[in-house]
């Protein structure tokens, strides 16, 4: 395959960070000690997964630095997912690509260390670099790591590295223990009364249903419809409750698979009525925090998983094109169970569904009950 052509916009950043580069060549950097008092900034601009991902070396650098001043640098859509952190002293949103230039940079001036976690859009490092941090972090792999003081080689994913372990050696270079591998989430005491309402709405009890993520960023990472409707025909010959989730997108599909057990007269006593079909229906982290009131959450490879293992809720995670070595729950993740996977490289096609629906309802079935003691008829 050939390799990806860089846009206009990231041609025009190069040139502009070769010339920084010229003018103020990257000054040598030293870890921190751990007594440092050091303002430090951790970037990551992309998604939902990616930014729930940076939760860890925000730890890790707290608990490694505990007088340091520790900022966020991430979308402007995510921003719900930092909000409470406790580990945080601020958080600077990120306009958009080329957006708010001016007055984003002025946030970003005076950090001793710019840790670059992930950054796809091409002005990001090169705003960052021109707020004159003392100096940048990242992979040498990155298109604008000419700006950085420390260049780390490349994650062994080969080796079975996780992504966790690339973010966390980032933290280490900089002078962290790298050792805090757990994700964090922290939804507001709002967004906990949101998912109770949901539940106590849908008629269910804390821990008496099972949560079913149908969404997915495409169609290659969506478990097949007709395979959750089979499932669905199996919780309910056991008499399982769920709720189903996912995002605006997901809603139609949503009430779709709820409305022949509403048709059959059946929602006295099993799926109830159209209040479990929970999809696009609450805030992202409403819906987090209702992954904490259910037994056990079943989820393709979505922000809304990676949620629900910062939260430590017990998920069956369902991987298609994508490598769970590198982005499914952390080898010491407790209460997972990951089928599918392994195989990202026979078809990466983004409507490709081929993978996923390799993956039984019967096998989903059987990796809950190897979550839920007594699950089992």
């Amino acid at each position: 395959m050939a390799a990806k052509r860089p846009s206009i916009a990231t041609k025009l950043a190069l040139m502009w960070a070769r010339r920084q580069a010229r003018k103020h060549p990257p000054a040598a950097f030293s870890p921190l000690a751990p007594d440092s008092q050091a303002r430090i900034l951790v970037v990551n601009t992309t998604g939902i997964g990616d930014t729930i991902f940076a939760t860890a070396p925000i730890a890790d650098l707290r608990e490694s630095f505990p007088n340091a001043y520790i900022a966020a640098f991430v979308d402007r859509r995510r921003l719900e997912l930092l909000a409470g952190n406790p580990r945080l002293n601020s958080v600077i949103p990120y306009a958009g690509k080329f957006r708010a230039v001016r007055a984003t940079r002025e946030k970003l001036r005076g950090f001793d260390v710019a840790i670059i976690q992930h950054a796809n859009d091409p002005d990001v490092v090169p705003l960052v670099a021109s707020a004159q941090p003392k100096a940048l972090v990242g992979y040498a792999s990155h298109t604008f790591s000419l700006l950085y003081s420390i260049k780390l080689p490349p994650a062994d994913r080969a080796g079975g590295a996780h992504t966790l372990d690339a973010r966390l050696a980032l933290t280490r270079a900089a002078g962290a223990a790298g050792t805090h591998w757990h994700t964090e989430l922290y939804p507001s005491s709002e967004h906990h009364a949101l998912a109770q309402k949901a539940l106590a709405a849908a008629g269910l009890e804390p821990g008496q249903a099972i949560a079913l993520n149908i969404g997915g960023s495409q169609a290659s990472k969506r478990w097949p419809a007709e395979h959750w409707s089979a499932l669905l025909q199996l919780l309910s010959r056991r008499g399982m409750q769920a709720v189903i989730l996912g995002g605006p997108a997901e809603a139609a599909d949503a009430r779709r698979l709820l409305a022949p057990y509403w048709d059959k007269g059946r929602s006295a006593s099993l799926f109830g009525s159209p209040t479990r079909a929970l999809a696009g229906s609450l805030p992202f982290m409403a819906s987090a925090a209702l992954l904490k009131l259910c037994g056990a959450h079943i989820s393709g490879d979505t922000g809304l998983m990676q949620a629900g293992l910062a939260l430590d809720v017990p998920t069956v995670a369902l991987f298609g094109p994508d490598d769970p070595a590198w982005t499914g729950p952390y080898p010491r993740q407790l209460r997972t169970v990951v089928l599918g996977g392994g195989t990202q490289a026979k078809d990466r096609r983004k409507e490709d569904q081929r993978l996923m629906g390799a993956i039984t309802p019967q096998a989903v079935l059987a990796a809950l009950d190897a979550l839920i003691p007594g699950s089992k008829p």
